[in-house]
């Protein structure tokens, strides 16, 4: 096998990467989505001994797949897959062919990254913290594709709610949350009486959610994913419905 260096030259007795099973890695990925509950970047470590290691989803699949030249961690223990799991590989699949289908053309650099990591049936080891994020980026970009449909449908007629620094209350309709690790807060977009907002808040509220508010209005925008009138608000408080 060869492998390409720099120039463009070709070194017949470069070694290879090593591979392992794209299907297996996607398993293994999805079984640590699962047994985190989200995708974790960082490795967690405590000093209580009687806290385990949190192993952030992209350890779990590298050391799923550790040689012995370069073993895991002793306190590792490596996810069995189950049925469910393999289940959700096979709709991963499902859904970055749709992007195949559809062609790649438009596609930013990282959602093309995405798919290419998936799309051989083995992964070179050093791709596995890509094929890691797999799962969430699915998940994401579901949630993204379904919301920007109802925006499109539901509320491309959005008006502002005032001017800068008029008080806006009322009901929202949480419909997309995103959490910024610059900010320690979450970013919110939601919709009041068929309106777009968007704010940030400390406090986590789930996508569904019907909140009462009182804010200010901090500026007229767009919507990222749908252009849609969308009034940002500040000075944000939320009460129970």
């Amino acid at each position: 096998m060869f492998k390409v260096v720099k120039n463009g030259y070709k070194h017949p007795d470069a070694v290879p990467l090593r591979t392992v099973s794209t299907q297996e890695a996607l398993a293994i990925a999805v079984a640590a989505q699962r047994l985190n509950s989200a995708y974790i970047k960082d490795t967690r470590r405590f000093s209580e001994a009687e806290n385990k290691t949190q192993f952030s989803n992209k350890d779990i699949v590298k050391f799923a797949f550790a040689s012995t030249d370069n073993p895991a961690p002793a306190d590792y223990v490596k996810p069995t897959p189950t049925a469910d799991d393999y289940a959700q590989v096979a709709e991963i699949h499902k859904w970055m062919r749709r992007y195949v289908m559809l062609g790649l053309a438009d596609l930013d650099d990282f959602k093309r990254d995405m798919i290419n990591s998936v799309s051989a049936d083995v992964v070179p080891v050093n791709n596995l913290g890509r094929v890691a994020f797999v799962p969430e980026f699915v998940k994401r970009d579901q949630h993204e594709t379904g919301l920007t449909k109802e925006i499109r449908i539901e509320y491309r007629n959005s008006q502002y709610l005032g001017k800068e620094k008029d008080v806006v209350e009322g009901v929202v309709k949480i419909l997309d949350k995103r959490y910024s690790q610059q900010w320690e807060s979450f970013n919110y977009v939601a919709v009041i009486d068929g309106n777009l907002v968007s704010f940030m808040n400390k406090f986590e509220h789930n996508v569904g959610d019907m909140k009462r508010i009182k804010a200010k209005v901090k500026a007229q925008t767009q919507n990222k994913l749908f252009s849609a009138n969308e009034t940002r608000l500040n000075y944000v408080k939320i009460y129970k419905v």
